[in-house]
């Protein structure tokens, strides 16, 4: 193990240096799909080399159908089901509804994958998605991300909620889904029952944000 920074947002922590590589192999496309399987071969009965979360890059060289179902076929010879995958600079429009599919994934303190995710990393990943690189942490996001709110603001869709520690994003003016440790994973919830709840054994809410969509 060795303390490295992630080049993708700066992020600092320890890596397992046995997983990196030097390979310059041009990356093509990123997985959409909250989870995926990387197949040794075009056979969605074949054995599965490895799980993929939503925004891991890879690069395909062919695409071929197999009873129906369309593979890209990787530079390594692996394949991906090819509806579960997007071209490098496809970009969503709207970061809610990224979230939104990622509905029910379970929650993991320090995660940012479809297989497991805490409150930030549901803001980062969705962000990603549309194309806008946002910090990791909590505290980051909430100093960088858009502009504050004022009480006399009326929430609407993509609205940032944060207490001291978490955030949420509005779906629409009264509920917000979040990657939650009171049902440990992404949830969605009246604004108003969070708020009670979440008083109760910590605090209200400290800022409201909107993010600025990137032009």
């Amino acid at each position: 193990m060795s303390w490295g920074q992630s080049l993708k947002d700066g992020y600092v922590g320890y890596i397992d240096t046995t997983v990196l590589c030097t390979s310059a192999v041009k990356q093509t496309h990123v997985v959409s799909a909250p989870r995926t399987f990387q197949y040794l071969q075009a056979d969605l009965r074949g054995p599965v080399e490895c799980p993929l979360s939503m925004g891991s890059k890879v690069s395909v060289v062919d695409e071929i159908e197999v009873c129906d179902t369309r593979y890209s076929i990787l530079e390594n010879g692996k394949a991906i089901i090819s509806h579960h995958l997007n071209p490098i600079g496809h970009v969503y429009k709207d970061y809610v509804t990224v979230a939104e599919t990622l509905l029910l994934t379970p929650y993991l303190w320090g995660g940012v994958s479809g297989f497991g995710i805490d409150c930030s990393g549901l803001v980062q990943l969705s962000m990603i998605m549309t194309g806008q690189m946002v910090l990791r942490d909590t505290d980051m996001q909430q100093k960088t991300i858009g502009k504050q709110l004022t009480d006399s603001d009326k929430l609407q869709r993509g609205d940032l909620i944060f207490w001291k520690g978490h955030v949420a994003i509005m779906i629409d003016h009264e509920n917000i889904i979040h990657a939650s440790g009171f049902s440990m994973d992404v949830m969605v919830e009246p604004l108003e029952e969070a708020i009670t709840r979440i008083a109760k054994k910590h605090q209200y809410p400290v800022e409201k944000r909107r993010p600025i969509p990137e032009t």
